[in-house]
């Protein structure tokens, strides 16, 4: 099916076919200009294009992975400042580096919960802040994901709790393991 798709879309000259990518360039120039391009399992791009790689502005929606991304890429990686959605609720928007996100961002999960802060090649790292569902938040620092170091919880009835984590272990006040 999708092989009689492709063929009809390159005999009427929608497109070009380009079999190193598994997909055709549908619109415009995806060489080196603005254009649109659909890959072979229905994933779709519409934006700039350098050397025939995904370069500057540009809307990318996975159909495998039912996520969509717009924002800045480079040599074909997501790069610069964009956002991506899925469509179970999970939505990241901040900074990307070689197709990994990176610098400040804020992640929103779809139970309610929160995080705002510095990641490091997709990890939570350095400092930032979780919002619980409920309301409350710890603001401290992070370590491949895992609350690490000084941090303050804040409760929704206005009462704060001092902490300190080792690689999500909480550790009592005299630094042993809790």
């Amino acid at each position: 099916m999708k092989v009689v798709f492709f063929a009809l879309l390159a005999l009427f000259g929608l497109g070009e076919l380009c079999l190193a990518n598994s997909g055709m360039c549908i619109q415009g120039d995806c060489v080196n200009g603005v254009g649109g391009y659909i890959w072979e399992d229905g994933s779709t791009y519409e934006g700039s294009f350098k050397n025939s790689f995904r370069h500057g502005k540009g809307k990318m929606i996975y159909a495998d992975e039912e996520e969509v991304y717009d924002g800045d890429w480079k040599n074909g990686k997501r790069h610069g400042k964009g956002s991506i959605s899925s469509l179970e609720g999970e939505r990241y928007e901040g900074g990307w580096s070689e197709g990994r996100k990176h610098g400040r961002g804020v992640i929103s999960f779809p139970n309610g919960g929160r995080f705002k802060g510095n990641l490091i090649a997709d990890e939570w790292h350095g400092k930032g802040e979780y919002i619980f569902p409920d309301g409350s938040k710890f603001i401290g620092t992070w370590k491949n994901n895992k609350m690490h170091g000084k941090g303050i919880y804040h409760y929704p009835d206005g009462t704060k709790r001092s902490v300190e984590y080792n690689e999500g272990t909480l550790l009592e006040k005299d630094g042993h393991e809790h």
